[in-house]
């Protein structure tokens, strides 16, 4: 017998505070993903996953990395969580610094790929700048949140994943781009909202997106009384900024292994929930949190899975309800 929770995102810090231990895996592999432990004013997180353990946990199911887990996904989460910077951020720093002595201003505009990776909420020196968004890499997250499972999708997947019937719960629910799309990338979007302005496409004969995007920035640039710089993780699309003559910074994609990090109680939350939206599932001390259910009605919502006489339950639900009942009184 199982007993279940619905909570939002600030409410698994609850649920960490009654684990003296965290302890995360993928229970579709079988796979141990990390270890966190309370360290200071925060956590020690520690990568107990690499390279060859994704690798080889997926040996025989390649033909469905579109959706099932893979390292980059595990890893991209760490990014999104704001534990991991790109390689050249000092760099980055130095050109900010060089941007605020203009008399006229500066704003930024995050390609696809930084939005995805949550750089701008993360990096705390771009408080206060105004961000532009091209309606074409808007409309690419747009697009990429609704699709959802076929029946033959999840019923290829039962037959060579471990604990298939966790599945169930992702019938006629978002895979895994749609999820990434809606639970970090438009997450990010909502974040930056008050302080982002829409730069909508031009009229103008663009032979892919990225040209669509980079014009209508440009010309965005060219009426606004701040120059616009374009962020982004995709070198491709430089050659098409350098000829349309946009201001751009080029992040390079972090090199390291994931390893070892001192993180805040905010990025660990943020890091189990960034894993359980893009996996689906996580098993955390031998409770499933659910990214993605049946009957989720809210981005930032989880399902919680104890086992009936669960100790941690007992305490994580006495907890919950009164932190409930608190938030309730001061409202």
């Amino acid at each position: 017998m199982y007993r279940e929770e619905l909570i939002r995102k600030p409410e698994l810090q609850i649920l960490l505070n009654v684990l003296d231990e965290v302890e995360v895996s993928f229970p579709l592999y079988g796979l141990p993903l990390l270890r966190a432990r309370r360290w200071e004013n925060g956590y020690t997180v520690d990568a107990l996953a690499g390279h060859h353990d994704f690798s080889k946990a997926m040996h025989g199911m390649e033909h469905l990395s579109h959706e099932l887990p893979t390292y980059s996904d595990f890893y991209e989460t760490f990014m999104a969580s704001g534990i991991i910077l790109y390689d050249n951020v000092d760099e980055f720093k130095r050109s900010l610094e060089l941007y605020d002595y203009l008399k006229k201003g500066v704003a930024f505009a995050p390609d696809t790929n930084v939005l995805y990776h949550r750089f701008i909420s993360n990096f705390r020196q771009l408080d206060g700048y105004q961000i532009v968004i091209a309606e074409g890499v808007k409309k690419e997250v747009e697009n990429a949140m609704n699709y959802k499972y076929r029946r033959n999708q999840l019923d290829e997947m039962k037959r060579v994943v471990k604990n298939a019937w966790l599945l169930k719960e992702l019938s006629n629910r978002r895979v895994k781009k749609s999820r990434k799309a809606a639970y970090i990338a438009l997450k990010e979007f909502e974040r930056l909202k008050d302080r982002v302005v829409i730069a909508e496409n031009v009229n103008e004969i663009a032979h892919n997106n990225d040209e669509i995007i980079v014009k209508s920035l440009k010309r965005y640039d060219d009426i606004s009384p701040v120059l616009v710089v374009f962020l982004t993780a995709d070198v491709a699309v430089t050659d098409v900024a350098e000829m349309e003559g946009l201001e751009y910074f080029l992040f390079q994609y972090p090199s390291a292994r994931i390893g070892r990090h001192s993180v805040s109680a905010y990025q660990l939350r943020t890091l189990l929930f960034n894993l359980a939206a893009v996996f689906g599932v996580i098993e955390v001390n031998g409770i499933l949190v659910f990214g993605e259910f049946g009957g989720k009605r809210e981005l930032n919502e989880l399902k919680l899975v104890f086992e009936k006489d669960d100790r941690v339950y007992n305490e994580f639900g006495f907890h919950l309800r009164l932190s409930r009942k608190l938030m309730g009184i001061m409202e």
